[in-house]
């Protein structure tokens, strides 16, 4: 039960991170639009800003977490699972696992992406799009166990 409640809220954190991702890149598109008035620059509030920053951290910490427990090759969250667990249970694990951090990847890379762009439309989007860089890149090599040669070596 501990698990699937703690799944449950790990889903609903990623789904308001996608939402407020999706929310402000409709705000600097249509910054960045002549005449459009549908999502002006105060339609992204400080609410929905502290609420990016707070829940990217928490959905990126996730993810980092754990790839950097998970053996390369096996699926996030596979360890939670007991060892004779029936071959649904380790499917639909790893099926959402690999899901939940498709979707953290591809809302990160589109953050960066449109921040890259459009730096000043939409700030904390251009601010999250960075920062998940470079925890991209920390979740790459926890997963696969990269590890900086020592100096000297």
């Amino acid at each position: 039960m501990q698990l699937l409640f703690g799944g449950l809220i790990s889903v609903v954190l990623l789904g308001v991170y996608v939402h407020l991702v999706r929310i402000a890149i409709k705000v600097v598109y249509c910054v960045a639009a002549t005449g459009c008035t549908e999502y002006p620059a105060t339609y992204f509030n400080e609410g929905m800003a502290q609420a990016l920053s707070v829940i990217g951290g928490l959905v990126s910490a996730l993810v980092i977490a754990e790839l950097a427990i998970a053996k390369p090759g096996e699926a996030p969250a596979r360890r939670t699972l007991a060892k004779d667990a029936s071959p649904l249970a380790v499917r639909t694990v790893s099926i959402v696992s690999t899901i939940y951090v498709l979707v953290w990847i591809g809302a990160g890379l589109t953050a960066f992406l449109v921040g890259l762009y459009h730096p000043k439309e939409v700030p904390p989007l251009t601010t999250l799009g960075q920062a998940w860089l470079g925890l991209a890149v920390s979740a790459a090599y926890a997963y696969f166990g990269i590890k900086p040669a020592k100096a000297g070596t």
